[in-house]
């Protein structure tokens, strides 16, 4: 009876180790792909926002200069 238990549980500790390797797997592929592709999709924005706010502060510029010397 124990020696079946025993088998049991090592097939069962065998189980679970192969369950965690897949998982190391799956968070190292998110942390190395998904994330990397979320970061550029982040850096453009970025960018785009900073070339929004560039061109709204030149607008501003613009018509403070009109506003003041015309």
């Amino acid at each position: 009876m124990s020696e079946s238990l025993d088998r049991k549980n090592q097939l069962d500790i065998v189980e679970v180790r192969g369950d965690l390797k897949l998982l190391s797997e799956r968070l190292d592929v998110i942390k190395n792909n998904d994330l990397v592709h979320i970061q550029k999709g982040v850096d453009g924005i970025n960018k785009i926002l900073w070339a929004v706010g560039l061109l709204l502060l030149g607008q501003v510029a613009f018509a403070v200069k009109t506003a003041l010397w015309s």
